[in-house]
């Protein structure tokens, strides 16, 4: 029989067990609230970081490309009259037929090249090689200060429109000694069919006074700079860029108009010098002093991008 102490001794060892089973409980209840939660916010933390790291990666992205405009350009040769106007005199129409006629003829050269992608690249460079009958031009293309104009050139280089064409002109004035290419026609009248937009550089030593007309002061294009040909006209006829580029043999006094899409490396310095030491034949009459073609044939063989 148990007595009255036993039973008080049972009944305290099972209120004991009972609180200590609901301690347990409560504890394995925080445990699990407290897990859960947990993966709760590990699995927000996580999603948050991939949508931030996400948009950092688009935003980079994003940033390495942007949007050119390359717009329909017609045909100059399309323009040219029919006959010797009559306001031109009569000592001088003579020549004027012989150069219209020669301008004419030189229509039949004239090509096309597919415009470039819209959406370009912003950075990095190009290795393009121009072999040329004087020598090899191989040319670091800079994308970072004209990247529209960069693409221009690259796509009409992978489109073989600059292969088998002259370097027409030549300039050897006091301040300006240039080659330019890129005429199909030789002529410095054509381009691939489009224009594309200026990208004029910002970062070239300024020199001489600004002009009266349109404010735009002289810069010194260095040495070996690839740039685009334009008929900017100290902006007043803006995105005029295409196909035709000039090669700076010495450092030249320019507007800041035109568009730099590189450099000619070293190993091709001595080319152009060996071309400039040719000399000119002069343009016709009322050209600039200094001004015509090369007297040794400077034609393009191949143009490639490495």
């Amino acid at each position: 029989m148990t007595t009255n102490e036993e039973r008080r001794e049972a009944a305290k060892r099972k209120l004991e067990e009972r609180l200590e089973a609901e301690r347990l409980a409560r504890r394995k209840r925080k445990i699990v609230i407290a897990s859960v939660s947990t993966a709760v916010v590990v699995a927000v933390v996580a999603g948050v970081t991939a949508i931030v790291w996400k948009k950092v990666a688009d935003d980079r992205e994003a940033a390495r490309w942007t949007t050119c405009a390359f717009e329909d350009s017609p045909s100059r040769f399309e323009q040219l009259p029919d006959k010797v106007p009559d306001t031109v005199p009569a000592d001088q129409r003579p020549q004027y037929q012989k150069e219209l006629d020669e301008l004419k003829a030189a229509a039949k050269d004239e090509r096309q090249s597919p415009k470039p992608d819209e959406r370009v690249l912003k950075e990095g460079t190009e290795q393009a090689t121009f072999t040329t009958t004087q020598g090899v031009l191989p040319v670091t293309l800079e994308r970072d200060s004209a990247p529209c104009n960069v693409a221009a050139v690259t796509s009409l280089i992978e489109n073989k429109f600059y292969d088998g064409t002259t370097c027409h002109r030549m300039t050897t004035a006091d301040k300006l000694k240039i080659l330019q290419c890129g005429d199909p026609t030789g002529t410095g009248m054509s381009g691939p069919g489009w224009t594309s937009p200026d990208e004029p550089p910002t970062d070239l030593k300024k020199v001489g006074q600004p002009d009266p007309m349109t404010g735009s002061q002289p810069v010194i294009y260095p040495r070996g700079t690839v740039a685009i040909a334009n008929s900017s006209q100290g902006g007043q006829n803006p995105n005029t860029g295409s196909s035709q580029l000039f090669i700076v043999i010495q450092d030249s006094e320019l507007g800041p108009d035109y568009s730099i899409v590189g450099h000619v490396d070293e190993a091709g310095l001595p080319v152009l010098d060996k071309i400039y030491d040719g000399g000119i034949n002069p343009g016709p009459a009322g050209s600039q002093p200094g001004d015509g073609k090369p007297k040794v044939d400077v034609t393009i063989e191949t143009a490639t991008v490495d």
